[in-house]
């Protein structure tokens, strides 16, 4: 098991790599599901070990979809390019059940999710590298956008693009936040006070209007709870007559009015220094051109039209963005008209009836894990668990501006969140510092 959590360890470390470590054979195969194949095999000699299977939440409903997108492969234009997709998927939802099974009960649950945190910490800390590099003459390390020609980076990472290294990181920023507040002793740390902050940064730094909005969000969701609290305590004081209010410390009042000065002087410094209109590039605000809008809406309505062919029976996975390739005339490549976005492309895949498995499997492990974090709270695998599913939440939305469900790290974190709730439904034993796991696998 140790030799196969380190295997994994690599693949959450690499799950983001588009760019780097993917290699050309007969399609994009990257570092981390080379060596997934590695831990699905230990999966299975584990199970045989065992005589038995650790079954995930949703584990059927994913099963039957994979089933319908089966079914649907004849339905598909190019049958070559869908099969090979099909074969994606079922490789994918391979992985999943694979860490499912062997984290289960394993002592390496707090292992894993230490691991987990710390890639997003890895990758982070690339992209801040990725982004000073320039600047301090050391060259360009995987940039593919630049604000200023060869000065100032986008962050992307080792994703294709900003918007899919906002895409990958939200997860592990929700994640920490929501693990800090919950005060989890997994982060409790004071290094990972400031972790989160970093990674908190440079989420921000990447430029994406879409993650920038998420974090928005976020914040406005963490500080709705303490603007009632403190609303209804002023409320309370105003009907008992007191007009009594606590003023803030000096400190506190110094540091943020020195710091709204000085970030609005930075931001000036920047207008002055460079046009900002670069940061709303493809969004069509401000005179700019809005090419990044127009293209999504473009394939939203390709999609759509996809779909309106088939509403009941989908053209399955791969089939989707063939059928669009061949509106425009146009062999399928497999990246120029993906079904966009997500939930479209799933429902063109799938059709109205074949999507509900699908949809059955992602309320499982959602929505459906409230239930068994309510009954073990505040158990510490319950405060993981929580993150998780929080984390998926934000993912879910970003995806409705985005494309491709078969992104390797997000079933890496769907996979996680069954193996933290197998754990926590049939290991009695908490996995706090005060009281380590002491189970052999």
């Amino acid at each position: 098991m140790k030799l196969i959590h380190r295997l994994f360890t690599i693949c959450l470390f690499t799950a983001s790599f588009d760019i780097f470590l993917a290699f050309k054979l007969g399609g994009t195969v990257r570092i981390a599901q080379l060596i997934m194949v590695l831990v699905c095999f230990g999966a299975l000699a584990k199970a045989a070990q065992e005589g038995r299977i650790w079954w995930p939440r949703g584990g059927w409903w994913l099963a039957l979809w994979c089933f319908v997108q089966v079914l649907f492969l004849p339905l598909s234009v190019d049958f070559g390019f869908s099969l090979g997709y099909l074969l994606f998927l079922l490789f994918t939802a391979a992985g999943f059940y694979a860490v499912a099974h062997l984290y289960a009960r394993s002592c390496y649950i707090e292992p894993l999710m230490k691991a987990y945190l710390c890639s997003y910490v890895f990758v982070a800390a690339f992209g801040i590298f990725q982004l000073v590099s320039p600047i301090l003459h050391l060259g360009d390390f995987l940039v593919v956008q630049w604000i200023v020609g060869k000065r100032w980076p986008r962050i992307n990472g080792f994703s294709y693009e900003p918007s899919y290294f906002a895409t990958y990181l939200i997860m592990g920023w929700i994640a920490l936040v929501d693990l800090r507040y919950s005060k989890a002793h997994l982060t409790a740390a004071r290094k990972w006070f400031w972790l989160t902050i970093f990674v908190g940064a440079v989420l921000f730094l990447s430029t994406s209007k879409t993650g920038w909005i998420f974090m928005a969000v976020e914040g406005v969701v963490r500080a709705v709870p303490y603007v009632i609290r403190w609303g209804r305590r002023m409320g309370t004081r105003l009907s008992a007559g007191s007009l009594i209010f606590t003023l803030p410390r000096w400190k506190l009042v110094v540091l943020s009015v020195t710091g709204s000065i000085l970030l609005l002087a930075g931001v000036v410094a920047l207008g002055l220094a460079v046009n900002l209109n670069i940061l709303l590039s493809g969004t069509g605000l401000n005179h700019t051109a809005s090419h990044s809008v127009s293209d999504r809406y473009d394939g939203f309505i390709e999609t759509v039209q996809v779909f309106e062919e088939h509403p009941f029976l989908g053209r399955s996975l791969g089939g989707v963005s063939s059928r669009i390739a061949q509106l425009h005339g146009v062999p399928n490549d497999g990246k120029t008209y993906l079904g966009f976005p997500v939930i479209m492309d799933l429902l063109a895949a799938s059709g109205l009836i074949g999507i509900i498995p699908f949809l059955m499997f992602i309320w499982v492990n959602s929505f459906g894990m409230f239930g068994l974090i309510r009954k073990r709270w505040p158990d510490e695998r319950a405060k993981w668990l929580r993150a998780l599913v929080r984390a998926l939440f934000y993912e879910s939305f970003m995806l409705l501006a985005d494309q491709n469900v078969l992104r390797l790290y997000v079933w890496f974190h769907l996979s996680i969140i069954a193996a933290v709730a197998l754990h926590l439904r049939y290991e009695d034993q908490d996995c706090n510092r005060e009281k380590p796991l002491m189970l052999a696998v």
